[in-house]
């Protein structure tokens, strides 16, 4: 918060010199250094695609097994480096650092396991190194994971192997459509993982963030099958009823393991995206506007539990999802009046009572703060 407004507050009345000390002092220990973490972020970046540009430059000078050993004893010292360092305090700058330190390990291990299929001449799919290379890292992670960076990386880890394995079987089977839509559930169990580690098994900070990241993985996901749900042929049915039981039983998993205000909303969430998924696999492919309506009805949802929970972003989100689909979906319904200029004078008019609506619903419905969102 700005010192302006603060001292504007102060002129006002509104608040005395001593309170404005004290918002003062709480903003500047809860205070978020954006700009710091993405420089972090960009040098552990830069520092990796270093080593692999600096490598390459001399990859035929070195020998094989010369290069395999440097590429270990580099993954070996940033281990022992960050063993010796120990665990940094969740929230600090600290803590952000040694996420860093762990992609770079992370990206050293991947890279390490392709560089011996180049040695030793040997090839496999994209899902197995990115699989073994997860399974090796995962305990790193757990250990010594503090926040946001660490549990995206984990995740994209999962769901890069995942998504490679699925490409990879090229299969539509009555086995493979539920191996597939097992895969696809792979974010609701992730939910409900941290719904279980939280308060038990130590580094809040990321398992509440995995959590967070798999939930929005989980309401994109769901949107978008409800989108592209009319234009797919129902030759992976069982495996969308499949994904949804999985992801109605991670609700539940998840509202028993974590029986707050905090866990029956994320259970919640999950069980609107199980129906709109549900209902949509049911539909037929021409049903358009009966898929546009589930779209509606998930986000629609969303926003209530938003509104439930405190969460005043994503119910701001919420509400203008639902008001640009509105405005689509009357684009679609009206595409016989649109050439027309009538038709594109009326569309005009809908489309900015739609945005008014929603800005009036958004300002006066919204929950104060959603700062306790995902808590």
């Amino acid at each position: 918060m700005s010192d302006r407004k603060l001292n504007a507050w102060v002129e006002a009345g509104l608040i005395d010199s001593a309170t404005a000390d004290r918002i003062r002092a709480f903003e500047e220990g809860h205070a978020r250094p954006w700009g710091l973490w993405a420089l972090i972020g960009l040098g552990a970046l830069t520092i990796g695609l270093g080593l692999m540009s600096v490598v390459a430059a001399n990859w035929d000078a070195i020998p094989g097994t010369v290069r395999l050993a440097i590429h270990l004893v580099i993954m070996a010292g940033f281990a022992g480096w960050l063993a010796w360092r120990g665990v940094a305090a969740e929230g600090s700058a600290g803590s952000w650092f040694s996420d860093a330190m762990l992609f770079i390990l992370a990206a050293l291990g991947l890279t390490f396991l392709g560089h011996i299929g180049q040695v030793y001449q040997t090839s496999a799919p994209l899902w197995q190194p990115i699989g073994f290379a997860l399974l090796i890292f995962s305990p790193l992670f757990l250990l010594f994971g503090r926040g946001i960076l660490a549990a995206l990386l984990w995740f994209a880890g999962l769901i890069g192997a995942a998504d490679n394995h699925a490409i990879w079987l090229d299969v539509w089977g009555t086995h493979q459509s539920l191996w597939l839509g097992f895969i696809a559930s792979l974010p609701a169990l992730v939910v409900a993982l941290a719904a279980a580690a939280r308060g038990r098994w130590g580094l809040e900070g990321f398992w509440r963030s995995l959590q967070q990241v798999a939930l929005i993985f989980v309401v994109g996901q769901s949107s978008l099958l409800t989108l592209v749900m009319a234009d797919m042929q129902k030759d992976n049915v069982n495996g969308l009823l499949f994904h949804t039981g999985l992801m109605a039983a991670a609700a539940v998993l998840t509202v028993f393991l974590k029986p707050d205000r905090s866990g029956r909303s994320v259970a919640m969430v999950m069980a609107l995206c199980a129906g709109a998924v549900f209902f949509s696999s049911l539909m037929g492919r021409y049903e358009a506007l009966l898929h546009a309506f589930v779209f509606l009805a998930l986000w629609g949802g969303m926003a209530w539990v938003a509104l439930r929970a405190g969460w005043r972003r994503v119910f701001q989100t919420a509400v203008g999802i639902c008001a640009v689909r509105i405005i689509i979906l009357s684009f679609e319904l009206a595409s016989d009046l649109l050439g027309s200029g009538i038709g594109l004078i009326l569309v005009g008019l809908f489309t900015l009572g739609v945005a008014w609506v929603a800005v009036r619903v958004s300002r006066n419905l919204a929950p104060k703060s959603d700062r306790e969102a995902l808590a």
